[in-house]
Formats: structure tokens, sequence, C-alpha cells
């Protein structure tokens, strides 16, 4: 019989190469699916109040991580409101920082969702590439694992569903937009701040709506969000829009701690079933 053939020895250089790749995949892996492990600023900074939780869902990376707080005396025998939280580029989310003090809990009680988003993702794009942000790579936007979290807290707390909202700045106010856009009939309002987004593309935005922006903001041109008012104000959507005089981008810590955005968002109510 023939002898086998043998394999042919690989080199040094060869099995450097080959542990090189592996490494590049893991350090890949761990750096997409970082939302699964990474805690926000916004977040270390009351870690008795937010827990995490996953959800699933049917996009890349089908799996979402959001954080939870639950009302202070939390009595399943009522119904609470559920304010969801978007994040920008940075780690701070200042609706969740505001809503987890205090003097916030006692007068504003509700159900806080802070959802997390995969480094390379946005919630939301709009379908124009003037109001697009630039990313190397393309991504799915993460607005469907957004849902999925909503879903689950809906099924597990005692939420009253007319009272759903969503904030978010920056680009989190880019995925308040995408949100009320893209599933009109789950939210009661929303409110948006320093954020980007095309006006034509709000067909199906009927939500009361809170428009915040910066006079002087270099990274989300001021002119946008004032339009976006007018043309939502034009076909009757209740939207409020206000500007900062002189105040650039991170705007976020004055509006949010401001308790008459609050009291206007929790009395605002949507006609979907409790």
């Amino acid at each position: 019989m023939d002898a086998k053939p043998q394999k042919p020895k690989r080199s040094l250089f060869d099995r450097a190469i080959n542990a090189f790749a592996v490494l590049i995949l893991i350090f890949a892996a761990i750096n997409e699916f970082s939302h699964l492990y990474r805690v926000p600023e916004s977040i270390s900074a009351a870690p008795q109040l937010y827990e995490r939780h996953v959800s699933w869902s049917g996009t890349f990376p089908f799996v979402g991580s959001y954080f939870l707080m639950t009302p202070e005396g939390y009595d399943p025998r009522q119904s609470y409101p559920l304010v969801v939280a978007l994040h920008g580029v940075s780690s701070r989310i200042y609706a969740a920082e505001a809503l987890a003090s205090a003097s916030f809990r006692k007068n504003f009680p509700a159900f806080v969702m802070v959802p997390i988003a995969p480094a390379r993702a946005f919630w939301a794009t709009p379908e124009n590439p003037a109001y697009r942000m630039k990313r190397n790579i393309p991504y799915p936007d993460h607005l469907a694992q957004v849902m999925a979290g909503i879903d689950a807290i809906t099924a597990s707390y005692s939420i009253d569903r007319s009272r759903v909202y969503i904030v978010g700045h920056s680009t989190g106010a880019a995925g308040v937009m995408g949100a009320l856009e893209r599933y009109p009939d789950r939210f009661a309002a929303g409110i948006a701040s320093a954020g980007l987004w095309d006006g034509a593309q709000t067909r199906h935005v009927n939500d009361p709506l809170w428009i915040l922006h910066g006079t002087a903001d270099p990274a989300m041109p001021f002119a946008h969000s004032r339009t976006l008012a007018a043309e939502l104000k034009a076909r009757g959507v209740a939207a409020r829009f206000n500007s900062l005089s002189g105040r650039g981008h991170d705007i976020g810590p004055t509006v949010y701690a401001k308790p008459e955005l609050w009291t206007w968002l929790l009395n605002q109510r949507s006609n979907a079933k409790k």
C-alpha cells in the first residue's frame, strides 16, 4: 500500500498569521456585541436603580440590551407610564439621569427603559442622504431591538400602554423621529433634543412632539430642527419647538432637568389600550 501522504508542516509565520486572524475575529465579535456588556456613564452613576435585561428580535445582531428602572414603590395593581430614553453617540443619557433623581422619582413615577445600541449602529437612519450621519460600514437600524424590549416590558409589568413615551438626544433624537414614523401607533408622545431628521420622512408622525435645539449647535444644524417643527405644525401635528439661544450641542443636562418638560410629556395619552 502506498504510504499516506503527509500534510506539509506549517511554518511559524503561517501559525502566527492564523493566530492573528483568530484574534481579529474575537476582537470584532467582542466589539460587535459590546452593547451586551457596556454600562453607560449615566447608568453606572445609579447602578442600584437600573437593571440590565436582554431582548431578542429577527434583525441583526438579533439580541438587544437595555437597562430598566422600576418606579419607586412599584405596585402591580396600578398601571405606570413607560419612558424609553435613547442615547446619542456619547455614553450620557440625560433623560435617564434626570428621572433617576430622588425628586423626579417621587414626582414622575415611571418605568424608564434605556436601550444600548451596538457601537456601529444608529437607532434610525433617514432615507434622505443629506440627513444621514456617516458610518463606514452599513449596519441595520437598531429600532427593532428597542421595540422587542418594549414588548417584553409591557408583557412583564403593569404598564399603561396609552402612556408609552420615547425621548432622545442627538442621534437618539433621530431615533425618536424614526420610532414615531415607523411605529405611529405605539407611542403617546416624544421629545427630540439636538437631533437631525428629514421633515419629508414624517408622513406617519402624528403623536405630540417637543423639539429642542441650541442655535449654535456645531454638530447638528439648528435650522433642520426649526424646519422640521414647522413642517410638522403645517401638517397639523402638535409639535412644540424651543430654540436655546447661543447654546451648542450639549443642551441635554439643561433640557431634561426641567420638570415642565416631564409634566407635559407624562400628561399625553394615546388611543392604545391600557
